[in-house]
């Protein structure tokens, strides 16, 4: 069953009358304060949980991190996480992995640095909690070990 599939027999206004609460500022506010997203493709539906007015914020803070922080214009500039310069990142040519991400911490909005998007989005996950990386890294030496066991 696709979202879209619940949606037919309840609009969205139906199902939040109530309003959401927006995962970044925690307050319950009308529906119509947040993006509304409807895929043709696939026939889903979804209601981003960030209000508008949160992502405009954000929207300002990377604006202004931009004007403060020079994105690295070297050839050899390399990710400060996965070591990688962008041509091996972006090594067949998708327009999104070609440039660097700025990164900054969410929640003070300080710039950490510029880094590729597979990073981002592997820190964005973990919602830069330390634990949760700490808890990935035990998982995979963990996963290796057996697999040596394995071989033995």
């Amino acid at each position: 069953m696709s979202q879209l599939d619940f949606f037919n027999d309840n609009t969205i206004e139906d199902l939040c009358e109530d309003g959401l609460v927006c995962i970044k500022c925690d307050i319950r506010q009308p529906i119509q304060n947040f993006q509304q997203m409807s895929y043709t493709k696939t026939g889903d539906a979804e209601i981003k949980r960030t209000c508008k007015s949160c992502q405009k914020g954000h929207r300002q803070v990377i604006a202004e991190l931009r004007k403060t922080n020079v994105y690295p214009q070297e050839a050899s500039y390399q990710c400060p996480i996965c070591t990688r310069t962008i041509d091996e990142v972006n090594k067949y040519g998708q327009k999104l992995l070609g440039t660097w991400v700025l990164d900054h911490c969410h929640d003070t909005n300080t710039f950490r640095g510029y880094i590729c998007k597979h990073c981002n989005d592997g820190l964005g996950g973990f919602r830069d909690d330390l634990t949760t990386v700490k808890n990935a890294v035990k998982y995979l030496e963990e996963h290796k070990e057996k697999l040596n066991e394995t071989d033995t």
